[in-house]
């Protein structure tokens, strides 16, 4: 009987191993079908498969957590998909209430660092406007546009991480930059607090008349030696009576009262209030430019040549052009300019502009700002291309070369242009770099006197008139 068991069982071993040897294919899975059993199964839309479906954001990254790649599917676009992302990343991360992840996605309030914010704000926490992303006025820009392209018109962002949050660069020439207040998304506040300054009541200082002509103040002795030497020369009002030390306006100047100073350019405009005045109407009507002005018929020399150097009695004419006749063949082009845009033109002939002068930075060597030859000792151009603080230039007679007399930028012409050395920086005194650029001129001597060319000419000043 035991013998019989044992039989029994033996052959029932036996029938199971010839199953498991024939049907081995049963028991492991192909590869593919393996990994068919972990695979996540995703939601269905409207009886399809939703990997049959376009990609669309709300069901893959607001339904569910999603890749970049995702992300991208339904954007199709890099930029966007980076931007999306930028945000994504900040909201998604913080297991919020939908309701908050919804308003962090669209951007209008912040999370974190507020690298999630789109809006619109577009001035700091003291109310300073800001500065547009692409200009490079006042402040040049550390961001480019076109790696971050979310920095869009002058809305606040935050490309570096501030750990205060979004910023911009501001209007302010003293301020380069600054934090906004953005809203924080779910909360009652602001990245940072708002906090513009008091405004001042208006000034109820008196106002002086006739362009300060009777106000007194102290100076230098207006007959003391130098108020004599600066007096020298000038149209001076018999009127005007000179007392003492006191601000005066004895040559009737535009930008009013002044006095004589002991200090280079030994005269300065004092500080008033003045009062407002219409203009005069001298009942002259006006004429329509029907040309480049030079010289004029009746030419009086404003200017002491001691002082100014040579040039003055023969400005304007220039010598390949109005001295031999010669009309240059973008007259009608510069014509043209005066009452409408000119787009694209040609280059203008050797010559037309001998009054032309570049200034260049000595180290490292790279053009500066254009100028104007007014005598064979004087050139006038822009104070901003001399002083501009907010793009650290305060630039010396020692930082500068001046080439005059070119026409190609790019190469030195030999027997035509000439570089000439300053020995002399004068900045108009009330040049206001800091709210509108008023009086943005300046007046550089040169350290020997130019000798005039075919090429080098200087160009006439305007009058009063």
């Amino acid at each position: 009987m035991a013998h019989t068991k044992t039989s029994i069982l033996r052959g029932l071993l036996f029938s199971s191993l010839l199953h498991l040897t024939l049907s081995h294919a049963g028991v492991f899975l192909e590869k593919g079908q393996a990994l068919s059993l972990l695979k996540r199964h995703r939601r269905a839309n409207k009886g399809f498969l939703e990997e049959m479906l376009k990609g669309n954001l709300e069901r893959e990254c607001l339904e569910e957590k999603c890749s970049y790649e995702e992300a991208f599917e339904a954007l199709e676009s890099i930029d966007q998909t980076d931007i999306f992302w930028s945000k994504y990343q900040v909201c998604q991360g913080l297991g919020m209430s939908r309701t908050i992840l919804d308003a962090c996605l669209e951007g209008n309030c912040a999370l974190g660092l507020g690298q999630n914010y789109q809006g619109t704000i577009s001035h700091t926490k003291s109310g300073i406007e800001c500065q547009v992303w692409t200009s490079k006025y006042p402040h040049i820009p550390k961001f480019n546009a076109t790696i971050y392209p979310n920095l869009i018109e002058n809305y606040c962002r935050n490309p570096d991480n501030n750990s205060e949050g979004p910023w911009c660069y501001t209007r302010d020439p003293t301020v380069e930059r600054e934090t906004c207040p953005i809203p924080v998304c779910g909360e009652d506040r602001t990245t940072v607090p708002f906090t513009p300054p008091a405004v001042e009541p208006a000034s109820v200082e008196p106002c002086e008349p006739e362009k300060g002509m009777l106000y007194t103040a102290k100076c230098l002795p207006w007959n003391s030696e130098k108020a004599k030497e600066v007096l020298h020369g000038k149209d001076i009002d018999p009127e005007v009576e000179l007392q003492e030390n006191y601000c005066r306006n004895p040559d009737r100047d535009d930008e009013g009262v002044w006095c004589v100073t002991d200090e280079p350019p030994y005269f300065d405009y004092c500080d008033l209030h003045y009062c407002d005045s219409f203009l005069e109407d001298d009942n002259q009507e006006s004429e329509g430019i029907s040309g480049r002005s030079t010289t004029p018929k009746e030419f009086k020399t404003f200017f002491d040549e001691k002082t100014f150097g040579s040039g003055e009695a023969d400005c304007g004419s220039r010598p390949l052009f109005e001295k031999k006749k010669i009309t240059d063949k973008s007259e009608r082009e510069l014509l043209d300019s005066y009452t409408g845009r000119v787009v694209g033109g040609d280059d203008a002939e050797e010559g037309s502009s001998p009054w032309q002068v570049m200034l260049y930075k000595k180290s490292p060597q790279e053009l500066l700002c254009g100028a104007s030859l007014i005598s064979d000792s004087w050139i006038l151009t822009a104070a901003h291309c001399l002083l501009y603080p907010p793009w650290d230039k305060n630039l010396s007679t020692n930082d500068i070369l001046v080439r005059i007399g070119k026409h190609v930028r790019a190469k030195y012409e030999k027997n035509k242009e000439k570089i000439a050395l300053l020995d002399k920086i004068i900045i108009h005194p009330k040049y206001n770099w800091k709210e509108n650029m008023d009086r943005d001129i300046a007046l550089m001597h040169l350290k020997r006197p130019i000798s005039f060319s075919d090429f080098i000419h200087p160009v006439c000043l305007p009058t009063k008139e």
